[in-house]
C-alpha cells in the first residue's frame, strides 16, 4: 500500500511552506511534532500558563477597579453629606434673614418685638429652638422667645453668641451679613449653634439658635460601614464642643485640599477617609470607612480568581486525559480506514456513535465515500441522459423532416389552386373576343387566386411564429390567470361565443407569449365549436390553425374545383374534387356558425381551457399537437403546435383531458405559483 507521506506544505525544502510552519518546525522538537499526545500536553501546559497569567492580571485590574469604585463611593458619600450640611445651614440662614427683615424692631417696643419673635419661632422649622433680639452696644438681650434671657447680658447668659454677634456687626456694611458659631455649644443637654444678623430697621442684632443634632441627624443615621463627621478649618469637630485639640487628620494633605475647596481621599493603616468642603462655610465633612469592609469585594474576587485558577488546572488535567484517549485512538483507526478507501475498498465501515468533531470527521469521510459513489452513479446517469438526448435529437430531426414536408405540402396546395385558376382566367380572357365572358365567373376566379395567396401568407406567418415560440423563456413576470385570459379574449374575433373565468391564480410567465397561448386556444374553440351536425362537427373540431383571423375559404381552395359541375373534371386543380362553389360555400357557413361557451379556470398545478363544443375525435388526440395536424379544410395545422411550443418553452406541459365529455379541454400543468 502506498504511503502518501507528509502533507505537501511540510515536505523538506518545499518553497510553499508558510513562515509559521517553518518557525514551528525550528522551535518544536521533532518528537513533539510527530506525536499528537505530546502536542496536546504541550498545548494544555501553554493554556495553564495563560490561565494563570490572565488570572493574575485580571485580579490586579479588578482589585484596582474595585478600590477605585469604593473610593468614589466614599467620596460621593462625603459630598452628599456636605451638601446636606450646607442645605441645613442655608435653611437656618434663610429663616434668620426672614425674621430680621420685620419693621417691628424700629418701634423699640419690647412686647411687640417679643410677640414677633415668638410668632416667627412658631412658624420656623423644628430645628430652630429660639430667637433673640440683642442690643450690641449694651450687650443686652432686649427681647427673646425665652423670657428668662430678657435683660441679661450676652456675655453672662450665653457667651457663645458673642463671636457671631461681633462678626455680624462688623460685616453689616457688606449687604446681607449672617454670622454663625464656629462650633456647636452645649446648653441644657442640647448642641446648639447661633446665627446672628443685624435687623433691617433699627440698630439691634437678631440671634437665631438652632439644634445641631436635628440638623446633623442624617450624618449619624447611617446603615452603611461609613461614619461621618464635620470638622472646622482648624481640625476640631463641630459637634464636639468639649474637644480642645485638633484631629490628627487636619495635618494631612487631603484635609488641606478640602480647605481649598476640593474633595480628596486619605488612606490610613486600617481606614480610608474622604474629605469634602461645605459650601458657604469653612467646615469640612469627613467620611470614614474601614479598609477591610470597604475593599471586601476585592478580597472576595481575589479568592474567586484563585479558586478559578486551581479549578481550571484540575479540569484541564482531566480534560487532557479524556481528550487524549478520545482522539488519538479514533484518529489511528480513521487513518487505517482511509488507507482502505485509498485502495478502493468502498465498503469499509465508517460508522460511529460519536457526535463530536471526531464523529463528524468519520461522518465526513463517510459522506465523501458516499459522494464518490453518487458521482459514479451520476456519471453513469449522465451518460444515459446523453444517449437519450441523442435519441431525442434524432426524433427532433424526424419532426423537422415532417415539419418541412407538411409546410411544403400546405404551401403547394394553395399554389396549385392559384395556378389552376390563373390558367382558367387566361383561357377565359383569350376567348373574350370570340364569345361572351361571364364577368362574375372571372371575379370568382380572381377571388380564388387571392384566397390562395392569403392562405400561403397565413402558413408562412404561422411557420415564423412557431419558430419564434420555440425559443426559451428568459424573462418572466408575475401574471394573473383571470387578467391574462380576459385580455386574450379581447383580441379574438369570438362572434357569438362566450368565455367565463371561474377562478384565478398567480404564477411566473412571459405575459406576451402566454397571451398567444390563450388566443390560439380560444380561436380553436370558436372556429370549431360548430353548431352543425355531429358528424360534421367532429370533422372540424381540431383546427390547430392560424393565430390570426382570416376569411374562411370554401372547400375548393385546397380540395376541389371552382368551376360549375359541367367543368368539374376539366378544372380539378390537385385533388379532383367535383364539388361546386355553391356546395363549398355551404360548408363554410356551417363551420362559422358558432355559439360555443368557453371556460377558463385554475387547477392544482396549472390551469385549463374547456369548451362545450363537439370535442376532439378519439383518433386525433395523439396527434393534436403535431405540425400540420388539422381537421379544418382551411386550417394550417400550426395553432396548437404553437401553443405546445410556448408551453414547453416555459417548462410546462399541456395535454388533452380525454375524460372530459362535454367538449374539448386542454390542461396546462407544472406551472407553479399560487
Amino acid at each position: 500500500m502506498r504511503d502518501s507521506g507528509p502533507p505537501e506544505g511540510e515536505r523538506e525544502g518545499d518553497p510553499k511552506r508558510s513562515v509559521v510552519s517553518r518557525v514551528a518546525r525550528s522551535v518544536v522538537p521533532g518528537v513533539v511534532r510527530r506525536s499528537y499526545a505530546l502536542k496536546l500536553a504541550l498545548a494544555l501546559f501553554v493554556v495553564v500558563l495563560l490561565i494563570a497569567g490572565i488570572g493574575v492580571v485580571s485580579y490586579v485590574q479588578i482589585q484596582g477597579i474595585i478600590e477605585a469604585d469604593a473610593e468614589d463611593t466614599l467620596r460621593s458619600t462625603a459630598t452628599v453629606q456636605s451638601d446636606a450640611v450646607g442645605e441645613w445651614i442655608g435653611g437656618i440662614e434663610s429663616q434668620t434673614r426672614g425674621i430680621a427683615t420685620s419693621d417691628v424692631y424700629g418701634t423699640r417696643d419690647r412686647e411687640a418685638i417679643r410677640d414677633h419673635l415668638r410668632d416667627s419661632r412658631a412658624l420656623a422649622g423644628e430645628d430652630v429652638v429660639g430667637a433673640h433680639y440683642v442690643n450690641p452696644e449694651s450687650d443686652e438681650i432686649v427681647a427673646s422667645t425665652d423670657s428668662d434671657y430678657e435683660g441679661e447680658s450676652v456675655a453672662t447668659a450665653v457667651p457663645a453668641w458673642s463671636a457671631p454677634i461681633e462678626r455680624a456687626t462688623a460685616d453689616s456694611g457688606d449687604g446681607d451679613p449672617i454670622a454663625s458659631s464656629d462650633r456647636a455649644y452645649e446648653r441644657n443637654g442640647r448642641l446648639l449653634m447661633a446665627f446672628a444678623r443685624p435687623v433691617r430697621v433699627g440698630d439691634g442684632v437678631l440671634v437665631v439658635v438652632a439644634d445641631v443634632r436635628q440638623g446633623f441627624e442624617q450624618l449619624y443615621r447611617s446603615e452603611t460601614i461609613t461614619t461621618t463627621r464635620v470638622l472646622t478649618a482648624d481640625g476640631r469637630e463641630v459637634a464636639a464642643p468639649r474637644q480642645s485639640r485638633p484631629a490628627p487628620l487636619s495635618d494631612t494633605s487631603a484635609f488641606g485640599a478640602a480647605r481649598d475647596g476640593e474633595t480628596a481621599i486619605h488612606d490610613r493603616d486600617a481606614d480610608v477617609f474622604a474629605f469634602a468642603p461645605v459650601d458657604g462655610t469653612d467646615w469640612i465633612v469627613v467620611a470614614e470607612a474601614p479598609k477591610a469592609q470597604l475593599y471586601q469585594a476585592g478580597e472576595t474576587v481575589g479568592r474567586n480568581v484563585a479558586f478559578l485558577i486551581v479549578t481550571s488546572l484540575a479540569a484541564l488535567a482531566v480534560v487532557g486525559l479524556v481528550l487524549g484517549r478520545g482522539t488519538v485512538l479514533p484518529l489511528i483507526r480513521l487513518r487505517e480506514r482511509t488507507r482502505a478507501l485509498e485502495a478502493g475498498e468502498f465498503d469499509v465501515d465508517l460508522r460511529t456513535a460519536r457526535e463530536d468533531e471526531i464523529g463528524r470527521l468519520f461522518a465526513s469521510f463517510a459522506a465523501m465515500r458516499d459522494a464518490l459513489r453518487t458521482q459514479i452513479r451520476e456519471t453513469e446517469a449522465a451518460r444515459k441522459r446523453a444517449e437519450r438526448s441523442s435519441r431525442k435529437l434524432a426524433r427532433q430531426n424526424e419532426r423537422l423532416d415532417q415539419f418541412a414536408s407538411t409546410v411544403s405540402h400546405d404551401l403547394r396546395n394553395p399554389l396549385n389552386v392559384a395556378d389552376g385558376y390563373r390558367d382558367l382566367l387566361e383561357s377565359k380572357l383569350a376567348d373574350a373576343e370570340s364569345e361572351d365572358v361571364d364577368l362574375e365567373e372571372l371575379q370568382a376566379y380572381a377571388t380564388r387566386i387571392d384566397e390562395s395567396h392569403e392562405r400561403m401568407e397565413t402558413i408562412i406567418a404561422d411557420v415564423l411564429a412557431l419558430a419564434r415560440e420555440e425559443n426559451s423563456i428568459d424573462d418572466t413576470v408575475s401574471v394573473d390567470l383571470e387578467s391574462v385570459a380576459t385580455d386574450a379574449w379581447a383580441n379574438v374575433d369570438h362572434e357569438d361565443a362566450t368565455v367565463s373565468v371561474v377562478g384565478s391564480r398567480t404564477f411566473e410567465a412571459d405575459r406576451e407569449r402566454l397571451l398567444r397561448v390563450f388566443e390560439n386556444l380560444f380561436r380553436n374553440s370558436v372556429e370549431h365549436g360548430s353548431t352543425s351536425s355531429p358528424s360534421q362537427a367532429q370533422e372540424n373540431s381540431v383546427e390547430h390553425g392560424s393565430t390570426d383571423s382570416r376569411p374562411q375559404a370554401d372547400d375548393s381552395v385546397e380540395h376541389g374545383s371552382t368551376s360549375p359541375p359541367s367543368h368539374a373534371q376539366e378544372d380539378a386543380v390537385e385533388h379532383g374534387s367535383t364539388s361546386s362553389p355553391s356546395q363549398s360555400g355551404q360548408t363554410d357557413v356551417q363551420q362559422g356558425d358558432s355559439s360555443v361557451s368557453i371556460e377558463v379556470g385554475p387547477t392544482e398545478t396549472g390551469f385549463y381551457v374547456a369548451d362545450d363544443g363537439p370535442g376532439i375525435p378519439t383518433d386525433a388526440v395523439d396527434d393534436v399537437f403535431e405540425y400540420g395536424a388539422t381537421t379544418a379544410e382551411d386550417g394550417t395545422g400550426f395553432g396548437l403546435a404553437i401553443v405546445e411550443s410556448i408551453v414547453s418553452a416555459h417548462d410546462w406541459t399541456i395535454a388533452v383531458d380525454e375524460r372530459y365529455d362535454d367538449g374539448a379541454k386542454f390542461v396546462v400543468s407544472d406551472v407553479g405559483g399560487e
